[in-house]
């Protein structure tokens, strides 16, 4: 009887998982009994988190030992980790190009959109948490790769060999 075997599906990260992971919602965060009450609407697009995966994918095959991977074999949460820096560090670019703090009277200054540092932060963050699961990730699978593939001309001829 012959073994038939049938591709497991490759999970691939999904925009519900990084929003989730971000708590990027507006009003009620699903599932989590929490509330985001600034947020009118979502913080990054379809197409920001589709770009996000696409950068950080590439930004793993570009980590020593170089590869060429697609989304689907980084791990899901190293995917997610390096996702959510690009994201907060794109939100952190665009915070610093609208950056305007305006002052009336005796009032603390008030900034709009002031907060690129905090977001820098976090994606430092993330970028560090990503940059060491990663590379841990690829030097194992590259000491796993080198075993088995070297033989050596000295196989089979110890002293005591019995045929």
């Amino acid at each position: 009887m012959s073994v038939v075997a049938t591709p497991a599906p490759t999970p691939i990260l999904t925009r519900d998982e990084i929003r989730g992971f971000l708590r990027d919602y507006p009003g009620p965060v699903p599932n989590t009994g929490v509330t985001n009450i600034l947020l009118d609407n979502v913080e990054f697009s379809d197409d920001d988190l589709d770009r996000a995966v696409r950068f950080t994918v590439s930004r793993y095959n570009a980590l020593t030992p170089v590869s060429n991977i697609q989304a689907g074999d980084v791990p899901l949460y190293i995917l997610l980790l390096g996702a959510s820096a690009f994201l907060l560090r794109s939100e952190a670019m665009r915070q610093i190009r609208n950056q305007a703090t305006v002052q009336d009277g005796d009032v603390t200054p008030i900034g709009i959109d002031d907060k690129h540092v905090l977001y820098m932060n976090a994606a430092k963050m993330f970028s560090d948490e990503f940059l060491e699961m990663a590379k841990a990730v690829k030097i194992q699978r590259n000491m796993e790769s080198c075993y088995g593939g070297f033989g050596s001309g000295y196989r089979g001829t110890a002293r005591n060999r019995t045929v």
